[in-house]
């Protein structure tokens, strides 16, 4: 073997080495995306999950040794804070439906892991609807420890609403303290802008998360903006195949 291929094969082992040790110490991690759920097998609506689908993800979670992190375990480990298992999850849900508390937490708990609901905050006072009421928001932090409740706006999840000027974005964000005081955000339907990034940053939000297709339907990075958190969207289509491999694709 020459001098020449030596060097060579020095750089290559090199790189790897420094490619292993970045990814281990920043690797990407895994924001799970969910909404409602359903005991129907046939959900119409993708964004339903069926109940069984959902518990056999969290199976494979389980049984292949996920981590599933808290809001704030996330964000010190975005601050440079906490080191993370290699296998690391965060379980999201959006818009705080009845069926979370009815059939998600019970599975929550049953595989003692950890999961966070986006609330509307305009949703407490609304009768017979498919949302969490208040009541069942103090009931869920009295027997669901392992479950978190964040913001989703108090008013916002309407189309355009986020347009808003600032002041009127701040009165939403105040309103929202009422019902739930959290400095974790996701933002309506994913969309965001200026004015409200700005808002986040000046009431002092740790962190944000996005929604939605192209880049914001991925991997979390460490070098992620804190007001900009993708999310991998997993809707009641998803096989179980597919769960898995976005688990282990780097992106």
């Amino acid at each position: 073997m020459n001098k020449k291929t030596v060097i060579i094969i020095i750089i290559i082992v090199a790189l790897i080495s420094l490619f292993l040790i970045f990814y281990l110490r920043y690797k990407p991690i895994a924001v799970l995306g969910y909404h409602s759920f359903t005991m129907e097998k046939d959900s119409k609506d993708n964004l339903t999950i069926n109940i069984d689908k959902f518990e056999e993800q969290l199976k494979y979670l389980k049984e292949h040794n996920y981590h599933t992190l808290t809001l704030n375990q996330l964000y010190e480990y975005k601050q440079g804070k906490r080191k993370l298992p290699l296998k690391s999850v965060l379980i999201t849900m959006d818009d705080g439906y009845q069926s979370n508390y009815d059939l998600a937490f019970p599975l929550l708990k049953k595989y003692n892991m950890n999961a966070v609901v986006f609330y509307i905050g305009e949703n407490v006072k609304k009768e017979n609807s498919p949302y969490m009421t208040i009541d069942t928001i103090k009931k869920v932090k009295e027997e669901y420890k392992n479950i978190e409740i964040a913001s989703h706006s108090y008013d916002l999840h309407k189309e355009g609403a986020i347009k808003q000027d600032k002041v009127a974005i701040k009165e939403d964000f105040k309103k929202m303290e009422e019902v739930i005081n959290s400095k974790f955000f996701a933002y309506p339907y994913g969309a965001y802008n200026d004015n409200i990034i700005d808002v986040l940053k000046e009431e002092d939000y740790k962190l944000a998360f996005t929604f939605g297709p192209s880049t914001k339907h991925r991997k979390m990075y460490f070098f992620d903006n804190n007001y900009e958190i993708p999310r991998l969207n997993i809707s009641n289509d998803m096989p179980l195949w597919k769960f898995i491999l976005r688990l282990k694709l780097p992106f």
